[in-house]
């Protein structure tokens, strides 16, 4: 009777390293998480944001956050040049960086860092980057990019594009 539970709780052990083992395995395959700045995006995530045209021609990449444990990028913070966006189920919630009223951010212990986002037209974002994400990283980008956005309006530069602009007179 002794021998038997042993032989059952032996078992049960190494059913359950295996277990260990192979969720290892299969967390630390694939792509890091975190966020990217654009210097260091994975190719999976370029080719979905490609695939699904989620940036537009006229601006670049600064920061990515996937929020998947999967890392399929179905569910991932953006900012770009000119916009953060939110994309999730194929769709993308946006504000664009010239819209920003207000840029508000707390850390909460078992959340990590939350960033919300109010527009001038009372649109709202949040954003949720776990803990020892780079939240941080993903903040300062989004702060310096409306600030750069800010004083392109107060130094008399324009919003549009160049091919926009209307000729003076």
């Amino acid at each position: 009777m002794k021998k038997n539970i042993l032989i059952g709780c032996g078992a049960l052990l190494v059913i359950a390293l295996i277990g260990i083992v192979a969720m290892g395995t299969w967390l630390f395959s694939g792509p890091e998480t975190g966020v990217k700045l654009g210097n260091e995006m994975d190719s999976y995530a370029l080719e979905y944001l490609d695939k699904n045209h989620i940036l537009k021609p006229d601006e670049e990449l600064v920061a990515y956050y996937d929020t998947t444990l999967d890392m399929d990028g179905t569910e991932a913070a953006i900012l770009t040049t000119k916009r953060v966006i939110y994309h999730k189920n194929r769709g993308n919630y946006e504000i664009d960086l010239l819209d920003i009223d207000d840029i508000r951010h707390k850390k909460i212990t078992l959340i990590g860092d939350v960033i919300e986002i109010q527009s001038t037209s009372g649109k709202s974002m949040k954003i949720e980057i776990a803990p020892l994400n780079g939240g941080d990283t993903f903040l300062s980008s989004l702060r310096s990019g409306w600030e750069k956005a800010k004083a392109g309006i107060r130094t008399g530069e324009s919003a549009l594009p160049a091919e926009a602009e209307i000729p003076p007179n």
